[in-house]
């Protein structure tokens, strides 16, 4: 009715009058109903283009003629060309809040009456978890300490006590959950025998994990280690012993390893990555180390939310702490960036007065008073809750042995 008039005597398709082949394209038009469907495709194919774009992008640099380039850079740069594309095609939760409230009130209810177990995976540590709740999906752990105060041995115990956890889950209710654990700087053998020496502990015949990595152990301690090795094969725990890995290396290890879990029924439940310093950034703020840093904490919290785990950072704080008459690490100890505080869900400070004393003059020079000192809190060890979303800040009183690389709630006996 409007386009008739207008286009008049023109030359039409097939010699047709205007208003027949008007009645034509408007009996062949698709549907409004099916516009959606339309749009998804449209949609779906432009996400296809880009990934051949990203695609085509990678297979030029792999093919260029210049010998001995980067080619970690060249994967690490499809990888995030990639992600970009997963996360615009990310689910939209858009929802009235009254729905989500009914959701969790649902959810809640029916925790309290044991037909549902809290989906946050175990710290390990019974305190911890009842002032945290837990490695809870979607958050974004800070476990921060100076060098040499235990942030290695933290990882080793805790992602040990996630896995064997998450094996009980399994047998007791069908529903497991596993842990994965990057050591960027330890190397794997080291990493390792610290797992055997945990696993190994008994009190007054421990098995350090130095012995182990150098091969100093007896005909029984052997078959000890043998014993754990075979423990450690039912559990659901992975090691990542890479170096230096990109904010999309980690994620795309991260999906992998998720869907590998998956596949084998349990869910990817935390991440722990030892450390902070060893996630290259990108080039977007080279040079620019506060930047860097909130770059990899705003990544690390994403990927904690989209993919429903919680990520465990170890990190490191300044030294500002040394020159503190007070010694005990606080939220302003935190190295390079403030976006750690700002981006964590959790910030856990670890702290041992023992190796505090170690480091003294004091000590050093033979003082009785602090060898004493030190003598009454050498297994001790305090986790400070500096940051904490889900309820109160507090700290935590463990037991430590750091030449076997474990921690515990309470002493297991003599070391």
């Amino acid at each position: 009715v409007t386009l008739g008039p207008l286009l008049g005597d023109l030359d039409l398709p097939e010699g047709a009058a205007a208003p027949a082949y008007l009645a034509r394209l408007a009996a062949s038009a698709p549907s409004i109903v099916n516009a959606p469907d339309y749009a998804r495709q449209i949609v779906d194919l432009a996400r296809r283009r880009a990934i051949m774009r990203v695609a085509r992008g990678a297979l030029d640099a792999a093919a260029s003629p210049a010998i001995g380039g980067p080619t970690q850079a060249i994967a690490a740069e499809a990888i995030d060309g990639l992600n970009e594309i997963v996360a615009a095609g990310g689910e939209r939760r858009r929802r009235p809040l009254s729905e989500s409230a009914g959701d969790l009130l649902a959810h809640a209810e029916k925790i309290r009456a044991g037909t549902m177990v809290s989906q946050a995976a175990t710290t390990g540590f019974r305190d911890l978890d009842t002032a945290t709740g837990g490695y809870e999906a979607g958050a974004l752990w800070i476990v921060a300490a100076r060098p040499g105060v235990g942030k290695t041995i933290f990882q080793v115990t805790s992602s040990l006590k996630v896995a064997r956890a998450g094996a009980r889950s399994l047998r007791e209710t069908g529903e497991g959950f596993s842990a994965l654990a990057y050591s960027l700087e330890v190397p794997e053998r080291q990493v390792c025998a610290r797992y055997l020496s945990d696993l190994c502990y008994i009190p007054r015949a421990p098995i350090e994990y130095g012995r182990i990595a150098r091969g100093e152990f007896s005909d029984d301690e052997a078959g000890r280690l043998a014993a754990a090795q075979k423990t450690l094969s039912r559990l659901p725990l992975t090691l990542d012993a890479s170096s230096k890995l990109t904010l999309a290396e980690i994620g795309a290890g991260v999906r992998a390893e998720k869907a590998a879990m998956a596949r084998a029924g349990s869910r990817l439940a935390v991440v722990f990555v030892d450390y902070l310093k060893f996630i290259r950034a990108s080039d977007r703020y080279k040079g620019q180390r506060h930047y860097e840093v909130g770059e990899i904490s705003a990544g690390l919290k994403q990927l904690a939310k989209d993919e429903g785990l919680c990520i465990v950072l170890l990190a490191q704080l300044n030294r500002a702490l040394e020159s503190r008459e007070d010694k005990r690490p606080n939220l302003s100890d935190l190295r390079e960036s403030g976006d750690l505080e700002a981006d964590a869900d959790v910030v856990v400070f670890l702290h041992r007065e023992a190796h505090r004393i170690l480091k003294s003059p004091e000590f050093r020079s033979g003082s009785a008073e602090a060898h004493a000192r030190y003598a009454l809190v050498e297994r001790e060890a305090e986790l400070i809750v500096g940051k904490n979303r889900a309820g109160p800040e507090r700290t935590v009183k463990l037991w430590c042995l750091p030449s076997c690389s474990t921690m515990a709630d309470a002493a297991r006996g003599a070391g």
